[in-house]
């Protein structure tokens, strides 16, 4: 049976506590960290710290400049003693101050030394300047710059010395330097400059006359004025008389009487003129300038004037002209003359005296004996002119021919040229025909010496000789025209040989650059290409050119240099002679020349051109191609150049090896590419 008795309030139940025990282990108790341990242990660090940082930090000490400046160090730790700071050995950034200066900021590295010093040097601010001067206004300039004028405050002025310079009118120039203390400090200056006068007493005869000093009038005389030291120019005027003047010096603070000025009463005016105008004066014997002229003469005196004029008779006058007047005097000359008649060519020219039409050719012209310039002008005719000084009384005779101006512009050009060489070249101008080549029934023709009627109108120059070694090397130092048969062909004076057609081209080129011609040749890659037809530049001379100069007499072609005969005579030229019969398979017999290869150019006489070596010692080189051109019915070929194109060039003229009557014959034409050493050239050039 359940009891469902309920507990008493009198007897409560009692409920006794039990132990727990945890499931893993035995209970651990944790035990309180007492507050004063703590901080016990914060001091120990903290002193271990500071032991630690004493132990390692270096000492650093600053120098700086001015002493006394505020120094912050920053960039770790930092103790500060009275005059150094404990850090460790790294980076800090320094930064110092003063009043008056700038301030410091510097990067500094510590290092692992100890006792490090380190220097701070400050930078002065500015200064500034109040500038004052007597007298006031003066220009101020500084360190050679113009700044102003005083009074002047100059500001912001670098410390240390500065070169002040002040200038004022009519006082002396003050140099100074001045010493700026910087430090934002404004110092002050007062400078005096010194004047630069003194006092100039002045009287006059009349008195009342005005006075001017350096152009400013200053009073009237009597006066007592100043003056500048360097002096001044001073003038004194007084109406109806001549001024006085004169530059004066006076000493600075000093006082300076000029003696009693007497001012002369002003000159009379004589205004002279004559004619003709351009006459010589002179008054009393002094020579006073030419006419037209104005003459200041002293008044109420005679004056003994004299006019002269080359041609014309001396004039002599006698003048007086009063105080402050003018007078005017025209004086005729009279010719002192001579007579001039003037011929003329053309008789219709006119005559022109001094550059004035007087009449026409014929006529007699009374001239002044002084000289003359006449001239003789025709239309179509080139005026001529002369200087003429006639005689007096006697009649003189002058003559004129007037040139066509073709003729006149022929005459003024040179007949014979010289290039920078020395090599001489005469002028020719063919007129009419002339006959090339040979007839068929000459004895030794050949068949490409075919006849043609040519006509030469351009006019050219040609060398008198053939250019020789020298000539060439200067072109080309390293050409060696070799020898044959243990003879030299290679002397200064022989002609140059073993030379192609080509580099004798080039060196026509050569020598037209040198003296600033246009060049003949065409060239590309140092190789002609073509001709420049128009071009006035050396060159070599057409076959045209050469067969007029060496076969042309004005009656009839030559067939040889020295006649129409063979074999040739005495000295006629070198050709294949008995000296050189070792050399040459063939040579004229029984003739001697004394050369057995080349001789020297013009060694043997010209032709009746005056051109030498035409015929023997080197054949030549000439411009054309070479070819056969034939001439159908007798037609005339003007200035012919050859073949347009080929590969080969026109050789002419016999040479040291040939002696056979084909070969020596003035018509005898060879061809060629290749250099050989019996064959050289000349040079030749169109005058227009």
């Amino acid at each position: 049976m359940a009891d469902n008795s309920q507990p008493s309030k009198e007897s409560p139940q009692t409920i006794t506590p039990a132990d727990f025990a945890p499931l893993d282990g035995p209970i651990v108790r944790r035990k309180r960290v007492h507050p004063v341990a703590i901080a016990i242990a914060v001091a120990l660090l903290f002193a271990a710290t500071v032991l630690w940082f004493l132990l390692t930090a270096k000492a650093i000490f600053f120098d700086a400049d001015p002493a006394g400046a505020s120094v912050e160090v920053e960039g770790g730790l930092v103790f500060q003693l009275s005059d150094s700071y404990l850090v460790r050995p790294g980076n800090y950034s320094i930064r110092a101050s003063a009043e008056g200066y700038h301030t410091l900021t510097q990067q500094i590295d510590v290092s692992e030394d100890d006792n490090q010093r380190f220097e701070l040097i400050l930078e002065k601010k500015p200064g500034h300047l109040q500038l004052s001067s007597q007298p006031q206004g003066a220009e101020v300039t500084l360190d050679g710059e113009v700044v102003g004028q005083s009074p002047l405050r100059l500001s912001d002025l670098s410390p240390g010395e500065h070169q002040l310079q002040l200038a004022a009118a009519r006082h002396f120039t003050r140099s100074l330097t001045v010493d700026i203390t910087g430090l934002d400090q404004t110092q002050e200056l007062d400078v005096s400059l010194d004047p630069a006068w003194g006092q100039l007493q002045l009287t006059s005869s009349p008195a009342g006359a005005d006075v001017f000093v350096s152009g400013e009038k200053r009073g009237v005389t009597p006066l007592t004025t100043e003056l500048l030291t360097w002096g001044e120019e001073v003038k004194v005027q007084l109406p109806g008389h001549k001024s006085w003047h004169k530059k004066l010096q006076v000493g600075a603070g000093e006082s300076l009487s000029v003696d009693d000025i007497v001012l002369d009463k002003v000159d009379g005016l004589l205004r002279l003129s004559s004619n003709p105008a351009g006459a010589s004066v002179t008054v009393n014997g002094t020579f006073r300038g030419q006419t037209p002229l104005e003459l200041e003469l002293q008044p109420g005196t005679q004056h003994n004037l004299s006019l002269f004029l080359e041609g014309y008779f001396t004039s002599r006058r006698s003048v007086t002209v009063p105080s402050g007047n003018e007078q005017q005097l025209a004086v005729k000359l009279a010719a002192e003359t001579g007579t001039l008649q003037v011929t003329t060519t053309p008789s219709d020219a006119q005559v022109f005296i001094n550059g004035t039409l007087r009449g026409n050719g014929g006529d007699s012209f009374p001239l002044p004996a002084k000289p003359h310039r006449i001239e003789v002008r025709r239309k179509g005719y080139a005026s001529q002119s002369r200087n003429f000084t006639p005689r007096p009384g006697i009649e003189q005779l002058m003559q004129f021919k007037l040139l066509t101006e073709t003729q006149a512009r022929w005459a003024a050009i040179p007949k014979q040229i010289n290039t920078e060489l020395g090599q001489g070249l005469k002028l020719f101008r063919p007129e009419g025909v002339f006959a090339m080549g040979a007839s068929r029934r000459e004895p030794g023709r050949r068949a490409n010496e075919v006849q043609r009627q040519v006509i030469l109108k351009r006019p050219f120059y040609l060398a008198t000789h053939e250019v020789t070694n020298k000539d060439f090397m200067a072109f080309d130092s390293t050409h060696f025209s070799r020898q044959t048969g243990g003879v030299t062909l290679s002397s200064a004076k022989q002609p140059v040989v073993n030379v192609s057609w080509e580099q004798a081209a080039l060196y026509c080129n050569w020598l037209s650059a040198r003296e600033g011609l246009p060049l003949f040749y065409q060239t590309k890659d140092n190789k002609v290409t073509g001709i420049n037809a128009d071009a006035t530049g050396y060159r070599l001379p057409t076959e045209a050119e050469w067969a007029w100069a060496a076969r042309h007499t004005g009656n009839y072609p030559l067939k040889y240099s020295w006649g129409n005969t063979y074999p040739p005579t005495s000295g006629a030229g070198n050709y294949a002679d008995n000296s050189a019969a070792k050399i040459t398979p063939s040579v004229v017999k029984g003739y001697n020349d004394s050369h057995p290869v080349t001789a020297p150019v013009g060694k043997f006489a010209a032709n009746h051109y005056g051109i030498h070596d035409l015929s023997g010692n080197a054949a030549e080189w000439v411009n054309d191609f070479y070819g056969i051109e034939i001439s159908l019915g007798g037609k005339k070929v003007v200035d012919p150049t050859g073949p347009e194109d080929g590969e080969f060039h026109v050789i002419r003229g016999s040479s040291w090896r040939h002696s056979s009557i084909t070969e020596l014959r003035l018509s005898f034409r060879d061809y060629g590419k290749a250099p050989r050493d019996d064959v050289g050239f000349r040079i030749a050039r169109y005058v227009e």
